[in-house]
């Protein structure tokens, strides 16, 4: 087995200048990064589960408001017919 605190070396891909990283750097690295991963997922898991709910309940309430406004206009009594007084004018006699 390997020593975990000798620099990790690929030497088939060693590159002129390239830098030396140790193995326990590279171990480090990885387990920050999966930290922040499951972070991020349990926060962004704990906003979801906080805005469904919040999201679901006003669209509900929109829904019932825009119903009860429907209902409201179509319940409005509508004219059948229209009362309207004409009045001739005459064109020649105006001037």
């Amino acid at each position: 087995m390997s020593d975990p605190f000798k620099p990790h070396q690929s030497a088939p891909f060693r590159a002129a200048g390239a830098i030396n990283i140790p193995s326990w750097a590279v171990v480090v690295t990885a387990i920050i990064a999966g930290a922040l991963g499951v972070g991020l997922f349990l926060l962004s898991a704990s906003i979801l589960l906080v805005l469904t709910p919040i999201v679901f309940a006003g669209a509900l309430y929109v829904r019932w408001r825009i119903r009860r406004a429907l209902k409201r206009t179509s319940n409005a009594t509508q004219p059948t017919s229209i009362d309207v007084e004409y009045r001739v004018i005459d064109i020649d006699r105006d001037r």
